[in-house]
């Protein structure tokens, strides 16, 4: 498809967003990404995510292999924050900030990555997924479990030991509202079928779209991506959360997973840079949840190897985010990539 001037709505968020594929090719004098390969050792003594090595609060980690998680020494989210809230004034809101956060480490070696783990511990980090949302959506004050993962020094990582993070906040998220509201409103309009299901099974996705499909989980580029080379994995059937799934599900989403890093760090010739999340129900009471399917999204701030994505004037005042690269040309080009690792 040829470059052009589009807005294309992402109903998922509820807004627009601009497709300016010809902005690509405007002069760059910018800010360059150098692409760099320093080795990481192993194991690193100050890495407070190393085992053995005493974390910043005072507490040791033990000698583990494989998967670990902990309470995170210093959360954004208090189990003992003031239960005291004024919804009286309009201009003075506030309400309690209670919460789990939670660190998630993928290995013990400080120099793996998801895309260069094994196989079997790649299930292994699967599992501790599964494992870490289904005990804490059972918790009484916990109203939705959001797991992501920050990778690289490009957007703000302070610690390069390959790591994830939970926060499971005592209220929805703005954003998983806003997603809640989308799906029930269309499953409402549409004799409640799913949002999510119906846009993988749509024509356009599946000949234009689509990356990799397999017999549980879908890998495609959204119709309208925010992001250069944005992705999401779709289950195949419909899913709510990770508490869902099967072993032979959970089973190949590691794999689809990994593989999709792997396509990223073939794509940009380096160990890729990216925010990863996993949006399952929220964990509260609310009706609309049963509208709600789960799905991976991956944010690559990376436009290509050597630039970032920035979001500047125009963007930041209007929250219509410009993607300069047409969804169906990024789709074309991780295929390209699965090709090479066939």
């Amino acid at each position: 498809m040829s470059a052009n001037w589009q807005r294309r709505w992402q109903p998922l968020l509820q807004q627009w967003v601009i497709i300016s594929a010809t902005t690509a090719a405007r002069p760059w004098s910018g800010a360059i990404e150098k692409v760099t390969t320093t080795e990481q050792p192993s194991h690193d003594p100050g890495c407070y995510l190393c085992p053995r090595v005493k974390r910043a609060a005072g507490t040791t980690n033990p000698d583990y292999q494989g998967v670990y998680a902990f309470d995170n020494d210093f959360p954004t989210l208090s189990s003992s924050a003031p239960s005291a809230q004024n919804n009286d004034d309009v201009l003075h809101t506030y309400a309690p900030a209670h919460g789990r956060c939670r660190v998630l480490c993928w290995s013990e070696k400080h120099n793996e990555t998801l895309a260069s783990l094994s196989p079997e511990n790649m299930q292994a980090v699967a599992q501790l997924w599964k494992d870490e949302y289904v005990a804490l959506q059972n918790e009484p004050d916990v109203a939705q479990v959001l797991i992501f993962e920050n990778k690289g020094v490009e957007i703000g990582v302070s610690n390069l030991h390959a790591h994830g993070q939970i926060y499971a906040p005592s209220f929805v998220t703005d954003t998983a509202v806003s997603m809640r509201h989308a799906q029930a409103d269309y499953a409402r309009a549409n004799q409640g079928q799913s949002l999510l299901q119906n846009m993988l099974a749509s024509e356009h996705v599946q000949k234009e779209l689509l990356v990799e499909q397999n017999e549980h989980w879908s890998v495609i580029v959204p119709y309208a991506a925010r992001f250069s080379y944005e992705t999401w994995i779709l289950p195949n059937r419909h899913l709510s959360s990770l508490a869902d799934t099967s072993q032979s599900e959970l089973d190949e989403l590691a794999a689809v997973y990994q593989r999709q890093v792997q396509r990223y760090d073939l794509l940009f010739q380096r160990s890729a840079p990216n925010i990863t999340l996993l949006h399952n129900v929220p964990c509260d009471e609310h009706s609309d949840n049963q509208h709600w399917c789960f799905h991976l999204a991956f944010h690559p701030p990376l436009r290509d190897a050597e630039k970032l994505k920035y979001l500047a004037g125009f963007e930041s005042g209007s929250n219509n985010i410009v993607n300069p690269l047409m969804p169906e040309d990024a789709a074309a080009a991780l295929r390209a990539v699965k090709d090479t690792q066939s």
